[in-house]
């Protein structure tokens, strides 16, 4: 089943739920685990059983899937703006809803989750927004339990010399997204929300996925291209949508990413993320 983005409730989503975004995201699934090295970075006591987690923006459930392996008799809840994806019959202990951030979250729902987990939708939203789903995300955490969040992150200003021509990319699309509604900082600005909604022992991991030619791997690296070439696909086709009056041309884009390719052919690129943990404070 397809479900083409303009069918999304207000979405401010740029892809469609199809096979070859589920293969994209698979994908983007395996490499942020093998720099990661595990799913769940929270320190979230495992051993316990019955943990309830809720993955936001789950899209086919493969998180969840994934992170339950470890856990003894887990109860998973997946969310998503679109069921399109939702397997059928879902797993084991596992229930699926559609649900946007940007809507409130069931009452019954509030204070019950033990690990409250969302990957790179934030970006998708303003920074007021994106705060205001990240203190939404907390309240669905109980007392003591854990919220866990990931998204992409800018260049280093010390990398921005070695990678010329992806620092004129994100330069381009931090300039041409709020007209989107979209957000590039949120990677920069996740971990200072979590602490702005109150939670504490608040810990972040920054991932750094060399692509293609900078990649010792060359698996990984190839698979990394791949992920960032089809991202920039979007931002190609996005761009050629743009208003005639609008200030940024897609012919800018275009000329930006013939540079691109030259220099992942040459050096390589680089994929960031920010992966970030709080905890919901105890009750006394």
């Amino acid at each position: 089943m397809t479900v083409e983005t303009k069918d999304l409730p207000e979405s401010n989503y740029l892809l469609d739920y199809d096979d070859t975004e589920k293969r994209r995201l698979r994908e983007q699934h395996d490499l942020i685990k093998a720099y990661t090295g595990k799913l769940i970075l929270a320190p979230l006591d495992l051993t316990k059983p019955n943990l309830k987690i809720l993955d936001s923006g789950t899209f086919d459930g493969h998180w969840l899937t994934e992170a339950a392996k470890p856990l003894t008799t887990p109860l998973l809840t997946g969310t998503d703006i679109s069921p399109a994806a939702f397997p059928n019959p879902p797993p084991q202990n596992t229930s699926f809803h559609i649900q946007s951030i940007t809507d409130p979250w069931p009452a019954s729902w509030q204070n019950t989750f033990d690990l409250v987990h969302q990957r790179l939708v934030l970006a998708g939203t303003t920074p007021t927004g994106g705060l205001d789903a990240v203190r939404n995300l907390a309240g669905l955490a109980k007392p003591g339990g854990w919220v866990q969040l990931i998204e992409g992150k800018l260049l280093a200003e010390s990398q921005r010399t070695r990678f010329p021509a992806l620092h004129r990319f994100h330069s381009f699309i931090e300039r041409m997204l709020p007209g989107f509604g979209w957000n590039i900082r949120a990677g920069l600005m996740v971990g200072g929300w979590l602490g702005e909604v109150g939670l504490e022992e608040v810990g972040e991991m920054e991932v750094e996925i060399p692509v293609g030619r900078a990649n010792g791997d060359g698996r990984l690296g190839a698979m990394a291209e791949k992920n960032l070439r089809d991202v920039m696909g979007v931002w190609r086709q996005a761009s050629s949508k743009l208003p005639a009056d609008s200030p940024f041309k897609a012919s800018e884009l275009e000329e930006i990413f013939v540079d691109w390719d030259k220099e992942i052919e040459t050096i390589g690129s680089l994929l960031r993320f920010a992966v970030v943990w709080g905890r919901r404070p105890a009750l006394d």
